[in-house]
């Protein structure tokens, strides 16, 4: 797990061993602030949220807590394989979705207030992966196991075109910088790029030859990156 953190600071967590380390691209340093197992990471400017062995929002610079739900259901310790929940913080910070907690719904959170403000239904209760749009008119979500992806547009609640994203079998996702638009990869190796008010695939190509697990736009949304299990990282050039 890599996530970058947008202040020359980088989340590393190894599949092996989930100890979370934020490592300083300015000067090599590297700080360890959460204890336990870490499954998911998400950084929104001083605030890094975890979820594993513990699910809480920090403040990178105290170190002290800022959200942490109350006695979560989906960490029950009879549990043998609990759901563990993913966090996304939307593009300005001010708010964060929690997901994959074992029930059909995501909850959206004020970060000045913790309350809820909204809850999407229609949501897998297990996630691989959960992310915003750039400027926030969207939120996807992909399934484990299944590659199911569903997609939320700002301000509604049900999900938006289920007969077109309601799909299986994606692996990855990617929001192109538009905001618009969103690269999602196969188990097949293929991806696509899907125009996310309509659903239109406005380009499909074959990327590897085995299942496609990371993507990535470049800032100015010309090139596209793909990693495989092929062993492959490709650049594509972005068609306008």
């Amino acid at each position: 797990m890599l996530v970058h953190g947008g202040d020359d600071i980088v989340a590393v967590a190894g599949l092996a061993e989930k100890q979370l380390s934020i490592i300083s691209l300015t000067d090599g340093t590297t700080a360890r602030p959460v204890d336990g197992e870490v499954e998911s990471v998400a950084i929104a400017g001083r605030l890094l949220a975890v979820t594993g062995t513990e699910t809480k929002i920090i403040s990178r610079e105290t170190g002290e807590t800022v959200w942490q739900p109350d006695a979560p259901d989906w960490a029950d310790s009879d549990n043998s394989n609990p759901p563990i929940p993913i966090i996304a913080f939307n593009s300005s910070g001010d708010s964060f979705a929690i997901g994959g907690k074992g029930e059909e719904m995501i909850d959206q959170y004020s970060i000045d207030t913790g309350e809820i403000t909204s809850t999407l239904s229609g949501a897998p209760p297990r996630l691989r992966w959960l992310g915003f749009s750039p400027g926030d008119g969207y939120l996807l979500a992909i399934t484990p196991n299944t590659g199911a992806v569903t997609v939320w547009r700002a301000g509604e609640t049900e999900p938006h075109l289920p007969d077109v994203f309601g799909s299986m079998d994606y692996t990855a996702a990617a929001f192109h910088p538009d905001g618009e638009h969103c690269a999602m990869g196969m188990w097949s190796g293929y991806l696509g790029i899907h125009r996310l008010s309509d659903g239109a695939n406005v380009e499909t190509r074959a990327a590897h030859n085995s299942g496609l697990n990371a993507l990535g736009f470049t800032p100015d949304g010309n090139f596209l990156l793909s990693g495989g299990d092929d062993g492959k990282l490709l650049v594509w050039e972005v068609l306008a």
